[in-house]
């Protein structure tokens, strides 16, 4: 716990607080506490710890205790540097000084150790896996010399960073082998510019344009709901913009302000009013009220279910259309209203909601006006309809379900 810790309630019942990297400050901490115990003496007079300083150096990798049930089942976090040298500011990585290494030597034989045990999943937990591009190509290398049909790398990336050596070696890795998060946050350069966020739109879409054309890499991008100064048709614009490069997943976040986030200098300014408790999640900002918020946040939940499922990718398209925000929103809120949940929805259920939802959005009550929803005749054998039908049976015969979905059953 180490900011804003005293207005934590939390705070008044503990014996100690560590604030900073706790790695060896822990391990101090319990030292003492043992050795006062063992000879009778009163526990530490102080409460508070600090520990800012990196200890990377110091620290024994920890990974011969992931076990073999570890190793069988689970994906295995892994870490090859530690910090964010980028001060975004709804990021606890902004208070980071810089970005530091594990000695890479070190690090790729613990990973051999893992890999001959069995280990296949790695999810690397860097916050920059590609910044220092030498040690980046190192371990993709490691990698490729070890390549099976069940190798599974995860890596978080900088989006606009990414030169021809790094690109050589990435088209190397075979589909399904590689994932990578980029996180673009915002395209607008205003927003970027009040949150700190040093990104160059125009070399992240041509990176995301590359790794959709000549890797085999499953791309997953981010985008960050009601940042400051950022209001609903800029966010609809980058919204329609991400989805254009055809990221297989687009990961809406709605803000957050993490305790010790610079974030909260813009709250004046902006407006910006956050739950006092976790997960700390924004109700309102000058420019998005709480109602908005709420419609954004099911939008969210909806397009997991629906679009970073993989499950719909014909009928999407149709309900998308060249306005995939705008579209979608609207039949989030169609759906909301019609089925009041947002969860514990089955997956047969949620094709008969795309069919009478696209064929709801053909009406004009909903203030639907592009001409690929226009249907004001209601008849079921107009042209949207019927692909939008042809699309759905593909669908659901794509996701493995048997028989034909109950909407369909009730055309004949």
């Amino acid at each position: 716990m180490s900011y804003e810790y005293e207005e934590q309630k939390i705070y008044q019942l503990t014996d100690f607080l560590i604030r900073g990297a706790a790695d060896t400050a822990f391990y101090a901490l319990c030292r003492l506490i043992l050795k006062k115990h063992k000879t009778d003496d009163s526990f530490p007079k102080e409460k508070i710890f600090d520990h800012q300083e990196s200890v990377l150096d110091k620290l024994k990798l920890p990974y011969q205790y992931y076990t073999e049930e570890d190793i069988k089942n689970r994906v295995l976090y892994v870490e090859a540097s530690r910090g964010c040298p980028f001060k975004c500011e709804f990021c606890l990585s902004a208070l980071d000084k810089t970005s530091l290494p594990f000695d890479i030597d070190v690090f790729l034989k613990q990973m051999e150790d893992l890999y001959n045990r069995g280990a296949r999943n790695f999810k690397f937990v860097d916050r920059t896996f590609n910044l220092k591009i030498q040690t980046s190509l190192k371990i993709l290398d490691f990698f490729l010399a070890r390549l099976d049909e069940q190798l599974f790398l995860h890596f978080e990336i900088i989006p606009d960073r990414l030169p021809s050596a790094l690109k050589e070696a990435i088209a190397k890795f075979p589909e399904g082998c590689l994932q990578f998060e980029l996180g673009v946050q915002s395209f607008n350069p205003q927003v970027q510019s009040l949150i700190s966020r040093k990104q160059d739109n125009k070399k992240t879409q041509e990176n995301l344009n590359w790794l959709k054309a000549h890797s085999r890499a499953h791309i997953h991008a981010d985008l960050i709901f009601a940042l400051p100064g950022e209001d609903l048709n800029s966010f609809a614009s980058g919204f329609n913009q991400l989805y254009e490069l055809k990221p297989h997943d687009i990961q809406l976040g709605i803000l957050k302000r993490l305790r010790g986030t610079p974030v909260i200098r813009h709250s004046e300014e902006y407006q910006l009013i956050f739950e006092p408790t976790a997960p700390y999640s924004i109700l309102a900002t000058r420019q998005i009220n709480f109602a908005l918020i709420q419609r954004v946040s099911r939008f969210a939940r909806y397009w997991e279910l629906l679009a970073n499922s993989g499950h719909f990718k014909n009928s999407l398209k149709i309900l998308l259309a060249d306005q995939a925000f705008e579209h979608f929103l609207a039949f989030s809120d169609w759906l909301y209203e019609y089925s009041g949940k947002t969860h514990q929805i089955s997956l047969r259920r949620l094709y008969d909601y795309m069919y009478y939802g696209s064929k709801a959005l053909g009406g004009e009550s909903l203030n639907i006006k592009h001409g690929h929803f226009k249907d004001h005749s209601g008849s079921q054998n107009n042209s949207l309809n019927t692909t939008m039908i042809q699309a759905l049976l593909e669908d659901y015969k794509s996701a493995g379900l048997k028989g034909m979905p109950e909407f369909y059953k009730t055309l004949a």
